[in-house]
């Protein structure tokens, strides 16, 4: 009988009409015998966007161009410590610029220049530069946060706009060869490279590529990197296809790549809709809405077991709401609603990864603009990634829809304001996440009523749990995200 611990994480959506004074009693049997699925060791992700413009076609800005990854203020103790808290934060570089963005090596050196607007080009912004010192910048700041980095790469260069959004040739692999080149011969270490933005299937944005011609390039870039890191003890994975999911598509680029082309199978998501929609909270508050995006993770999982066994899915991007976020909403306690209990149901479908849009920019970004201070979905995303272990396992929850429940393997502890059960033996951690003053668009979160603030020079709060008798019942506050961490769960799978 293997003794071990698991842990549970609780979202309380309670329809408008709930009163405080009322209770609902259920019962949430976890069966700990057999994961269901496995993340990786490091599932949260955040990332880092290219968009280099201020967008403020309204009060508060849509975007700050500081945020970008050209320009972000790499020396901030504020974005150190946000990093560093995370022990190994994977970090996705790209976005929509990615396949407008060249590299000043080889032949392009001294030819590219920084973005402009222009009403003649792709996004309506030309070919932006991405220098070399830049480059040595962030991946000095990479080393000393221990980021485990994803890179986007241009996969539009060399090819031709012919009609709407479709663009054919061949891909011009010059440039991004040289990239890795360099970045080899700098012993930066790159985890993984991804292929292209949003390029393919019905729901491309703004460019287009055929299954067929995106494969090619694929099979190029993989014959670059092996080339390249012949002699290197890691080789980083391919990345692809960064789109929004489409199954045929998807289907068709493995077919044609075949086995040992691509490693990961990334998909996008922003299934709350528009920023700008003012009615968007109730979504945020609707279990029936928010439990459709399920149906994707579970055909992105099908396409993976049933056409390419040796992918693994990930979530490369997702912001909830497109369009920057949406304001008061995406960087408030609401926006924990979607995004924490989104963490949850994706690793139900073999979800290895998670990337959330983003670390800094737009009312998204975990970090708020320029002072870079957490929000609270900043708060969940660290709990979760230092609680909830790989494996997960499955729930029978006949509580209530509006009662989101999710139970993994505990993570192994970690010293930095992690747990403590082994000083106390069998009591159980619970960790409440409440909006303060009870209000959803509060930017303020409380930990077990204590507000969590950083100090001024980035430092962290301690997040501390509370201690109750492992028997006991466990109570869920209306309007709160719970992270439940029970010990001596007979549990055999999770050794």
């Amino acid at each position: 009988m293997e003794v071990s611990q698991f842990l549970l994480v609780f979202l309380l959506v309670p329809v408008l009409t709930v009163v405080a004074r009322d209770v609902t009693k259920g019962r949430i049997v976890v069966d700990g015998n057999t994961p269901v699925a496995e993340t990786d060791e490091n599932y949260v992700c955040m990332t880092l966007d290219v968009w280099p413009f201020n967008e403020c076609p309204q009060t508060p800005c849509v975007w700050d161009g500081n945020a970008s990854m050209l320009v972000l203020n790499l020396s901030l103790p504020t974005l150190t410590k946000a990093v560093e808290a995370f022990g190994s934060l994977r970090i996705r570089l790209g976005g929509t610029l990615q396949d407008k963005l060249i590299y000043d090596i080889g032949s392009f050196k001294g030819r590219c220049h920084p973005f402009e607007r222009s009403n003649r080009s792709l996004f309506l912004i030309t070919e932006g530069c991405l220098y070399m010192e830049r480059w040595d910048e962030l991946n000095w700041f990479f080393n000393k946060t221990g980021a485990i980095v994803t890179f986007g790469l241009n996969a539009i260069l060399g090819r031709n706009n012919t009609i709407g959004k479709q663009w054919e040739g061949d891909w011009n692999y010059s440039n991004a060869e040289a990239l890795i080149q360099y970045t080899i011969e700098k012993n930066y270490q790159i985890n993984s490279w991804e292929f292209g933005n949003e390029l393919g299937g019905s729901n491309s944005i703004g460019a287009s590529i055929t299954a067929a011609q995106y494969a090619k390039g694929l099979i190029k870039l993989r014959e670059i990197i092996d080339r390249l890191y012949k002699n290197s003890r890691q080789k980083p994975s391919i990345v692809a296809p960064g789109a929004f999911f489409d199954a045929s598509w998807y289907e068709d680029i493995v077919n044609e790549t075949g086995p040992n082309v691509v490693d990961v199978l990334t998909h996008h998501v922003y299934n709350m809709g528009a920023g700008n929609d003012t009615e968007i909270i109730h979504k945020f508050l609707d279990p029936s809405y928010l439990s459709r995006e399920s149906s994707t993770f579970q055909k992105l999982e099908n396409v993976v077991q049933n056409h390419a066994p040796w992918t693994v899915a990930w979530v490369g991007e997702a912001g909830g709401a497109y369009g920057g976020g949406s304001p008061y909403v995406s960087n408030t306690f609401v926006d924990g609603f979607w995004y924490i209990d989104q963490l949850g149901m994706a690793a139900l479908y073999n979800t290895k990864v998670y990337c959330r849009q983003t670390l800094v920019g737009g009312h998204y970004g975990v970090l708020r603009p320029q002072a870079l201070t957490p929000s609270p979905d900043y708060y969940g995303a660290l709990l979760f990634h230092r609680l909830m272990g790989r494996g997960v396992l499955k729930v029978d929850n006949n509580v209530s829809s509006y009662l989101r429940a999710y139970a993994h393997c505990s993570r192994e502890r970690i010293s930095k304001g992690g747990s403590i059960i082994s000083e106390l033996g069998a009591q159980r951690e619970e960790y409440h996440l409440t909006p303060s003053n009870g209000l959803l668009k509060s930017p303020i979160v409380l930990l077990n009523g204590k507000v969590l603030e950083a100090t001024e020079e980035g430092d962290l709060p301690n997040l501390t749990p509370v201690f109750c008798r492992s028997n006991s019942s466990i109570s869920i506050a209306t309007w709160s995200i719970s992270f439940v961490v029970v010990p001596n769960f007979v549990a055999p799978g999770c050794k």
